[in-house]
């Protein structure tokens, strides 16, 4: 059996695994092959029922679909094609199948793609495409969205959240200073692990040194006025220079972190815990 017929037999066995509806040649490719540029002619041409593609494809001893898709095209088709095609298929003649078949739609020549080219292809491809093309263009306006913010003195404010603390930041460019509640920041957070959360956002940015940093935090602990800190340092350095939004969003900077602790139930203990309870 040539590689054209084994590969046309192999086709038409697996239909009936797909669907028992299948009622053209041209769906058959697709199903089998992934590729819509052989519907519409093959459809045109060559109009079978389920019912033959399932005979074909165990023998004989199966096949009980009616249903058929109307062609495609407006070329005409030929009763008799169509008639010595489907009996070539029930009857498992693959050779004279396929001589049908290559006779009306020619398979020589530098349209036909080769049989793993055909295996290979994805019929999703230029949907996939597509869309990454328009992931791309709101990625570009949404870039093009961000502009530079600052007041009449040069500077960017922000306000920045964590926990149930509140910080709001000016920067500038400067020599570095920061000062937090007017104290200066290695003061006021007294252990390196806060220290670090204030200065991450410069580390990120590769900024340590190059502004000044005015800080009013209010509400909750050291940990949370430190992350509200930092929160609010990110989002100026990206109002004061947008080409520094990529680094701090992909180290997770600018994303407000909601986590807070779970309020205390009636009947309980705390959030969740159950009093002690003794039996007598």
């Amino acid at each position: 059996m040539s590689r054209a017929a084994h590969l046309l037999r192999r086709v038409a066995s697996q239909i009936v695994q797909v669907s028992n509806t299948v009622g053209t040649v041209g769906t058959l490719i697709e199903v089998k092959a992934g590729c819509a540029w052989a519907a519409p002619s093959l459809a045109s041409r060559f109009q079978l029922g389920a019912r033959g593609f399932a005979a074909a494809s165990d023998g004989g001893s199966r096949g009980t679909g009616t249903g058929s898709v109307p062609p495609t095209s407006s070329r005409s088709v030929e009763s008799g094609d169509q008639d010595e095609w489907g009996s070539a298929i029930i009857t498992g003649d693959w050779d004279r199948a396929w001589e049908i078949f290559e006779t009306t739609y020619p398979v020589e020549g530098d349209n036909m793609p080769g049989v793993l080219e055909i295996m290979a292809l994805d019929s999703e491809a230029e949907e996939k495409a597509a869309r990454r093309q328009r992931e791309l263009d709101l990625q570009e306006e949404a870039a093009a969205s961000h502009v530079r913010v600052v007041d009449h003195l040069g500077r960017s404010q922000a306000t920045g959240k964590r926990k149930t603390s509140i910080a709001r930041v000016w920067i500038w460019e400067g020599q570095g200073h920061m000062m937090v509640n007017k104290q200066p920041y290695d003061q006021y957070f007294k252990t390196l692990p806060r220290r670090n959360d204030v200065i991450t956002p410069f580390a990120v940015t590769n900024t340590l040194g190059s502004f000044d940093v005015m800080v009013n935090v209010i509400g909750g602990g050291t940990t949370g006025q430190s992350q509200a800190v930092r929160h609010g340092i990110a989002k100026a350095l990206q109002f004061f220079d947008p080409a520094h939004r990529p680094e701090l969003k992909s180290a997770g900077l600018l994303t407000r972190d909601a986590r807070v602790v779970e309020r205390k139930k009636p009947g309980r203990k705390k959030a969740r815990k159950a009093f002690q309870w003794v039996k007598r």
